[in-house]
């Protein structure tokens, strides 16, 4: 059978034929050596071999025609399709652009190549395209969709197959391989091949609840959700249909956050933490190992709102007021759901406890967990410490307001730690006396020994801890008004003698927490998705994963630093990477990374093993804590 080109050049249809007498031939079996064939250049495009006796399988060509000093592209291009083992002839004519031959010959090239896709788009358009026989010119999206429909319709051992080629490429010296991959500036940014692995670091920790039956999309799939919801500031399950604007979904189907959800739900909170703290964890082992994370810190704890767009209650009791959480019903504002200051659209949100390293070059959260009530507020400050202890030494630990109390004292003394909070918005009396003494006699701070527990002030003398009030610079720089207006200074609480370590010095070390506020404002913005969710373990799944995130980020400039022998931060305090350029870097690549999966997290994770061996090590059994 000869090949006769039709009008417009193209190979006609029966080449792609079997011979009708192919299945009943008695002909001599002998294999005739490819080496008899003409492969010079002086036709124009690819010299299709004749059907043979007995042909040649496409193993056999390919190496010889390799052997002979052909490019990839040129051997692919001089290939008989016909083989009697692989079945291209039997392709569906349905493909954009291409017909069957040219189908089955750049799933052949893409196959051996080295090449990306967008790579392989370019050496179509130099020449490739002519030395395989193409007819036209492809999209690396074609490119891809094509391969995979020319595999399922041929079957995976063919893929088999064409690795074994290559293994045998690479093996023999004496034929000519693939050329090795070159840097054409077009390679991977650091930051997609950082951000990779920083995936692969954490989302092993968080386990799903499927067997074989229920896998449906691959772990890092599902996790796109994740980051295009945080990266968004979007309802994971709104993700779906922003993923399917990938080019990646272009020609698949995109998983939903159900896909997701349903195999975390069936963990309970207290499961569902230790994931995130063993993810976590791994993380902020990248951080020691640059050595940024310190034997000795400063904390920062905090309570930190996230904006809750869920169905809420708008009733309100006869004098007008909004209905106390405790009198409305859980299905239209569930526990752990209050309403706040109007912000973001919103005036309901849920709090989440949060202890972060304070006063270094990198803040990163230790921990987090959402609060379903205020109350019994030291269980929440001791379950914070414990976490952090895994890491560090505290030093002085410095709180926000929320944490403002006689529990909070108590469970500071406990561990014997120095500690600086801020006051609530009540403070006691005696801080408008402190503050009109500070103005008129034009002093620098004014304290007073007094104890949360007991309600009043104490003797100098017997004074374990202190009130201590001073000029606000941040406030009085906004203002008209300076240091005579009382609502210019702020007031602190701490169990420092102001004596011993001065004042000022107590507020300026408080003042160096403010650096996590700042923090915290970035990742609402760049990596927290909203939430809407009635479930409390969903509430908190979106806001560890938003600390995750923020900690892959700080850790991925890090590694970038360290790398390539540059400062953590320049002469501005900025980062390499923005957080926005992470979550971008992280979301579009699409590589198909194995996960894994740590089934057994105390074997991987040091924090699962050591504080929580013994089970649940902070005593709240039946405690509000776990109402979901």
């Amino acid at each position: 059978m000869s090949r006769e080109p039709d009008i417009d050049g193209r190979t006609p249809d029966r080449f792609l034929e079997p011979p009708e007498d192919s299945e009943d031939s008695d002909s001599d079996l002998d294999e005739p050596s490819i080496d008899d064939f003409d492969i010079s250049e002086s036709s124009s495009g690819p010299s299709l071999i004749t059907q043979i006796e007995g042909n040649l399988d496409l193993e056999t060509q390919l190496l010889r025609y390799l052997d002979q000093g052909l490019s990839p592209e040129e051997a692919v291009g001089k290939l008989d399709l016909y083989t009697g083992n692989v079945p291209f002839w039997s392709l569906e004519k349905n493909w954009y652009k291409l017909d069957e031959e040219d189908a089955a010959r750049l799933f052949l090239y893409r196959s051996l190549s080295s090449s990306k896709d967008y790579a392989i788009e370019d050496e179509l358009k130099d020449g490739a395209a002519e030395r395989l026989g193409l007819n036209d010119v492809v999209t690396e999206n074609t490119i891809e969709r094509i391969s995979e429909e020319v595999e399922a319709q041929i079957g995976p051992d063919v893929s088999h197959r064409l690795r074994e080629i290559v293994e045998q490429l690479e093996d023999n010296d004496e034929i000519v391989t693939l050329p090795a991959a070159t840097a054409d500036g077009r390679g991977e940014p650091e930051l997609v091949l950082i951000s990779r692995e920083m995936r692969k670091l954490a989302y092993q920790f968080i386990q799903l609840d499927r067997d074989e039956s229920r896998v449906t999309y691959p772990k890092w799939q599902l996790f796109k959700l994740m980051e295009i919801a945080g990266l968004c500031n979007i309802h994971p399950n709104d993700a779906e249909a922003s993923l399917r604007f990938l080019p990646y979904f272009y020609y698949r189907d995109a998983p939903g956050f159900k896909a997701l959800w349903n195999q975390l739900r069936e963990y309970d909170t207290f499961e569902l933490r230790k994931m995130y703290l063993a993810a976590l964890e791994r993380i902020i082992m990248v951080l020691d190992e640059y050595g940024y994370l310190p034997d000795r810190s400063d904390l920062a704890m905090d309570l930190t709102n996230l904006m809750w767009y869920g169905r809420h209650s708008t009733e309100k009791d006869e004098d007008g007021k909004r209905l106390d959480r405790d009198d409305i019903p859980h299905e239209d504002q569930p526990i752990g759901v209050e309403g706040v200051d109007q912000k973001a659209g919103s005036a309901f949100a849920f709090q989440i406890a949060s202890i972060s390293l304070a006063n270094v070059e990198m803040p990163v959260t230790l921990a987090a967990k959402s609060i379903q009530r205020r109350g019994n507020i030291e269980h929440q400050i001791d379950e914070m410490l414990t976490y952090a202890k895994h890491y560090v030494e505290p030093d002085v630990v410095c709180m926000d307001g929320g944490f403002y109390g006689r529990g909070m004292q108590n469970c500071l003394e406990e561990h014997d730690l120095k500690f600086i909070s801020r006051l609530r918005a009540r403070p006691p009396a005696i801080i408008d006396n402190l503050k009109e003494a500070a103005i008129h006699y034009d002093l620098d701070y004014n304290a007073a020994g007094y104890d949360v527990r007991l309600g009043e002030v104490v003797p100098e003398s017997e004074a374990e801890s202190w009130l201590i009030t001073m000029p606000s610079k941040k406030r009085i720089e906004r203002a008209e008004t300076g240091t005579e207006d009382k609502g210019n200074w702020e007031v602190y609480y701490t169990n420092l003698d102001p004596e011993e370590f001065g004042g000022l010095e107590i507020g300026r070390r408080y003042r160096q927490r403010w650096t996590i506020e700042t923090a915290y404002r970035l990742m609402k913005h760049d990596f927290t998705a909203k939430s809407a969710s009635e479930l409390r373990s969903q509430r908190e799944f979106i806001a560890n994963m938003a600390f995750i995130y923020n900690a892959m980020w700080m850790a991925s400039n890090v590694t970038y630093a360290v790398e390539n022998d540059r400062p953590v931060k320049d002469d501005q305090g900025r980062y390499p990477f923005t957080a926005n350029q992470f979550m971008v870097a992280m979301l579009l690549d699409m590589e198909d990374i194995d996960v894994g999966e740590v089934r057994d997290l105390s074997v991987r994770s040091n924090i699962v093993r050591e504080v929580f061996g013994d089970g649940y090590p902070f005593l709240l059994e039946g405690h509000p804590e776990f109402e979901n």
